[in-house]
């Protein structure tokens, strides 16, 4: 259980590291720092469905190989690529409503949850320092 835990960390490293890479180029070639998030969001996306066929379909590598891959570099390079790949097992089992909600509520609870942990923040935790 250790070993997996380790190719996780050591995947996960890797893949942060990508992930802030690749968006400070994108970022600084647009000057926009949403553009590096996106790309990062997409071609991890790109990445897991490519890695996830093979393995499905070919046997794609060893356990170890696909736990840092899947686990922990791609995970850690973004996790919407996960969060996709989760949407589409849950189409897959044939639950179109199912694949909504999840894909929808996560969207959109998420939004909610960010947006009220701002407000909480910035009324009670932050009124005293000066606020945001």
């Amino acid at each position: 259980m250790l070993a997996k835990w380790m190719l996780i960390a050591a995947g996960g490293a890797l893949g942060a590291v990508f992930r802030v890479g690749l968006g400070e180029v994108v970022s600084a070639s647009t000057g926009k720092g949403f553009w590096g998030t996106f790309c990062v969001n997409l071609l991890g996306c790109f990445i897991m469905g490519g890695l996830k066929a093979l393995v499905e379909h070919e046997g794609l590598g060893s356990e170890a190989a696909r736990t840092f891959l899947l686990g922990g570099f791609i995970g850690a390079f973004t996790t919407f690529s996960t969060f996709m790949a989760d949407g589409v097992v849950i189409w897959r089992e044939g639950s179109s409503m199912g694949t909504i909600l999840y894909l929808g509520g996560s969207v959109i609870g998420g939004g909610i949850c960010f947006l009220l942990a701002w407000w909480l923040a910035t009324r009670f935790m932050l009124a005293g320092g000066g606020g945001v």
